[in-house]
């Protein structure tokens, strides 16, 4: 910059006027003075910057070793703080999310979180200027799960509960759970799974008294965190039911800034006692025999907001998926595990032989083996009758263990053995083309008698070499040969051998080290069958696993979650790809509200959602949060009439539901006619199904159990006719009526899994109808958990009189529907383990116990012809197409008009997820059912660097019609949905 003094006068342009005499000019500084100023100014701006730089308060961005890790273990944070220049770090103050502070002098603290919950960290650091420097607007994200079983679980089951605390974005301040000082947070607090302590021991049979083991949730408390009166509901001495468990929903207004933890308590207590004569009583015992859990949730009151990354993204590489479901998995042993829920676990632990190429459900990759056998490359032989598998090379279990020949053997070998297992085994699945009865129970001796007979029992010698003769091994060219005992298409043993339960791959090693070896003679085949029985499953086997898949399991914390992690040393091959996240944490919720706040909230990136609340996808996906994806399936669901009804009896009886009824009360034809024409369809598919309701389709009418869209389908839907006039012409022809008169009500339950609201739904209307049949008719509705109806599914111990469950396939060909639902079983009527198909045996569906009652003998001949048809689809006619169509058709035609079931619908299922997660596309292969994931098809940005990318925003529903389940492959190709034959629970899953 120049001095005024240094510039020439102007010359002004204007027109010259009246002379003015120009005053004196004032005498310039010197130049040294002006040198002065100039430095002086530079110096004073150099100190304002210095000053302004020095006293300011730089950065802090916080990190972890790990963003999930289990209640009761510890992570390491990492604090970069980035100072003014000439500036250092003094300490920093640690606030870990939990209520827990810490004060350190270094940057990589560790912190132990003993509670479950979702929490975010503050780092503030002292600086040597006197300023503070934090992470207040990048708080970093922990997510802590529940903790893991022991190793040795009480047998009894689980006495505890641990709450899940959420909130409501809609109802509470903008930015929750980050609100601005004098903001309020609108909570919601369930219990995620009611106490799984429940057990019956009849202690004198002659006095009928019983004793009740059972722990139930006697109080829920929320604590806001700051000062405030908690929240509570229960008085901590009296026992709510499962199926109403305590809530709180309460909106908290703070005043206070800061960063805080919510939490929230239950409290479970033992009301175990004994009575005689009737059903124990829940009745509080000796005071201290209680359990508490804490869960937790951070509220940053103030000027904070998240640390995200990819855009909006909360917790990079790990996929939370929150699940309609109660009671957790059986087991996930894929040797005995027959149900959804365990399904989806074993599916990504564990691999098979082969496996489906992509969303096709005729067309196969290799996975263990190396090569899909075939008649052409010589591994078929045209007779059909061997299939030989050759083993990859290098192929490794997740512990090292290297994948040999015999590994398949002894894996499929179990499968046979624990056939005879329960509750719902799935060795059927292979046994049916590999043990020339179909059940290895059957092999008994003497020869030609049936097990269960006075005097028969399993034939050891027979059983060891049926067994071990139906696959052989070369363990020098490590191949291995099944050799079914008649004819299988390619096709179908391709099927069958892709299936995850039943074919998926175990470590023998690992099956050894931690559970009984498998004696290979005739003696220790029939000592290994018993650890088939729910009663002694083998822990280690039961809640962990050694597979080659693409995921192993980080911990279980069953029934509330599994989290699964990337298995290290996994090789992707074709069609079969890696692993992308860093963790899987499946959250087991019944509560659909919860479900559907963890979504919106981002503390979920897949939750279930009803299609009662289908309403709700929809405000989600048009404020962007989410898509919709509808998904192909093969899916049925009804209501099951059980013939034998365990511990039931007209008045008082022990039945835990309490039905009071004979247990042969659904022998009698006409009352089930009577209750299937109290139901009324179109009322259910229009209003309570929702598809008039919400103008989309959740479901069709089915009736014939091979469902639409597969070879061997009838439409039999017309039988499904809703006429109270009819129904209560039935009911007057009742055995029922005929010996206790029409004003002689009784008492029945319907039982539904305890998540499905739409089924409660159904159950009520359908109960109004049925109290009309006639006087004193009382209807129960008794939701349970799912795990409890499968185990409740024993032949002759079923309390359940009707319950609502389905089938997912496990094969796409008309026996997988045919012979488990359909196939009678022809057994003596006491015999332990029945020879009937998955639900005739639960279900009393039995040749010999309906001749043996005189209101069963009219169904006995049409039953013994639905046996012959499906025997026929299965050995004689087995590579005959149309025969096996035709034989499906007949026994589904005269299965029908026994009006052993109320068909629901055929379902169709939607994903609903966060817009952050790709790949759900790649999920369509109907043989998931449209409920299960293979989580290695998914991915979610997994950086850990802040990142301004935006996520997509293509919004629109994605919309698979039904009409595609057929259109991949010819009609004798056309898909199945897994599940049932894992029996399915999840009417639906987003």
């Amino acid at each position: 910059m120049q001095s005024s003094g240094s510039q020439p006068p102007s010359t002004p342009s204007e027109p010259s006027g009246p002379e003015i005499t120009a005053a004196p000019s004032k005498r310039g500084l010197p130049r040294r003075t002006l040198v002065i100023i100039i430095v002086a100014i530079i110096i004073l701006g150099a100190v304002g910057a210095f000053l302004f730089v020095y006293l300011g308060t730089g950065s802090v961005l916080v990190t972890s070793n790990s963003q999930f890790i289990p209640a009761g273990s510890s992570t390491s944070f990492t604090a970069t703080v980035t100072p003014p220049s000439f500036v250092s770090v003094n300490s920093i103050q640690w606030n870990f999310g939990d209520g827990q502070q810490q004060a350190a002098t270094g940057t990589n603290p560790s912190h132990s979180y003993s509670n479950p919950g979702n929490y975010y960290v503050l780092a503030t650091a002292s600086l040597s200027n006197g300023k503070t420097s934090d992470n207040s607007q990048g708080l970093f994200p922990v997510q802590v799960g529940d903790p893991p079983l022991p190793a040795n679980p009480n047998p009894f089951g689980v006495a505890r509960s641990f709450g899940i605390l959420s909130f409501n974005k809609t109802l509470s301040s903008p930015g929750v759970p980050f609100v601005a000082t004098g903001g309020h947070v609108a909570f919601v607090g369930v219990v995620g799974q009611a106490p799984k302590f429940h057990y019956d021991v009849n202690v004198d049979a002659l006095r009928n008294t019983w004793t009740n083991y059972s722990w139930n949730v006697t109080q829920i408390k929320l604590d806001f965190g700051d000062g405030s009166a908690a929240a509570t509901n229960g008085t901590g001495n009296t026992a709510y039911p499962s199926a109403d468990e305590p809530t709180i929903k309460s909106t908290h207004n703070y005043t206070n800034g800061g960063v805080i933890v919510a939490t929230l308590q239950v409290t479970t207590g033992n009301f175990s006692n004994t009575q005689t004569n009737g059903t124990p009583n829940w009745a509080p015992v000796a005071v201290g025999q209680t359990e508490t859990t804490t869960v937790g949730l951070t509220v940053a009151i103030g000027s904070y907001a998240p640390l995200t990354y990819s855009g909006a993204v909360i917790k990079p590489g790990i996929i939370t998926s929150v699940e309609q479901v109660t009671g957790g998995y059986t087991t996930l042993d894929p040797a005995l595990d027959y149900e959804s829920t365990g399904f989806e676990v074993i599916s990504n632990i564990y691999e098979t032989l082969i496996a489906y190429n992509g969303t096709s459900t005729s067309d196969f990759v290799p996975v263990i083996a190396d090569t899909v056998p075939t008649v052409a490359n010589g591994l078929v032989t045209p007779d059909f009758g061997n299939y030989t598998f050759h083993i990859r090379a290098g192929r490794k279990f997740s512990n090292g263990d290297p994948i040999t020949a015999w590994d398949v053997k002894y894996s499929i070998t179990r499968t046979m053995l624990f056939n005879s297992g329960s509750p719902f085994p799935n060795g059927w699945i292979i046994s049916q083309f590999l043990i020339p009865p179909t059940f290895v129970s059957r092999l008994t001796t003497p020869a030609g008698c049936k097990y269960g007979d006075p005097g028969c029992s399993l034939d050891g010698p027979l059983t060891f070499s049926t067994v071990y003769n139906s696959i052989t091994v070369d363990n020098s060219s490590q191949t291995v040969t099944f050799h079914p005992f008649a004819p299988v298409p390619p096709l179908l043993f391709d099927e069958v051998i892709a299936d995850p339960l039943g074919g998926g791959i175990v470590d023998h090693l690992w099956l050894e080290a931690t559970g009984p070896k498998l004696t290979w003679n005739a003696k220790g085949f029939l000592d290994y069958e018993n650890y088939s029985a729910l009663k002694n499953y083998v822990p280690a086997w039961r809640n962990g696993a050694v597979g080659s898949g693409p995921f192993v399991i980080d911990y279980v914390a069953n029934p509330d979650s599994v989290v699964l992690k990337p298995n290290p040393g996994y090789v992707a091959l074709p069609g079969v790809p890696a692993a992308t996240v860093n963790k899987v944490v499946l959250q087991y919720v019944a509560d659909p509200a919860t479900r559907e706040l963890a979504l919106e909230a981002g503390q979920a990136d897949i939750a279930q959602i009803t299609p009662a609340h289908f309403d709700v996808a929809r405000r989600l996906q048009g404020l962007g949060l989410i898509r919709i994806q509808f998904n192909p399936t093969l899916n049925e669901i009804w209501w099951n009439f059980n013939l034998e009804i365990y511990k039931s009896a007209v008045g008082s009886s022990t039945n835990p539901y309490g039905n009071q009824v004979p247990p042969n009360f659904f022998v009698n034809m006409s009352m089930r006619k009577a209750f299937a024409y109290a139901f009324n369809y179109q009322q259910y598919f229009d209003q309570i199904l929702g598809n008039k309701k919400f103008n989309a389709t959740f479901g069709i009418p089915f009736n014939g159990i091979v469902p639409k869209g597969m070879v061997g389908y009838e439409d039999l839907s017309g039988m499904n006719v809703f006429d109270m006039v009819q129904a209560r012409t039935f009911y007057n022809q009742t055995a029922w009526v005929r010996d206790h008169g029409r004003n002689t009500g009784f008492t029945i339950a319907l039982n539904m899994e305890q998540a499905d609201t739409v089924a409660r739904e159904a159950a009520a209307a359908w109960a109004q109808n049925l109290q009309q049949l006639g006087p004193n008719i009382n209807v129960l509705i008794k939701p349970i958990s799912f795990e409890e109806m499968i185990e409740d599914s024993v032949p002759h111990e079923n309390p359940m009189g009707i319950y609502f469950l389905g089938w997912l396939a496990d094969y796409p060909f008309p026996t997988d529907y045919t012979l488990p639902m359909l196939y009678p079983a022809d057994s003596p009527v006491t015999s332990p383990s029945p020879d009937g198909g998955t639900y005739p045996n639960a279900n009393g569906y039995n040749i010999q116990y309906l001749a043996a009652d005189p209101n069963g003998t009219d169904q006995v001949a049409t039953s013994r012809q639905i046996r012959a048809w499906i025997d026929d689809s299965l050995v004689k006619n087995a590579t005959n197409l149309p025969a096996v169509v035709s034989d499906s058709q007949k026994a589904q035609e005269a299965f029908a008009r026994l009006w052993l079931w109320v068909p629901a619908y055929q379902q169709y299922t939607f994903f609903t997820f966060r817009t952050w997660i790709t790949g759900m596309d790649k999920e369509l292969n109907p043989v998931l059912g449209g409920t299960d994931l293979l989580y290695n098809l998914l991915t979610k940005p997994s950086s850990t660097s802040v990142s301004a990318a935006s996520v997509g925003t293509g919004l629109g529903v994605s919309y698979t019609p039904i009409s595609l389940i057929a259109s991949s492959a010819p009609w004798a190709r056309a898909v199945v949905p897994k599940g049932e034959s894992r029996l399915a629970e999840r009417g639906q899953r987003g």
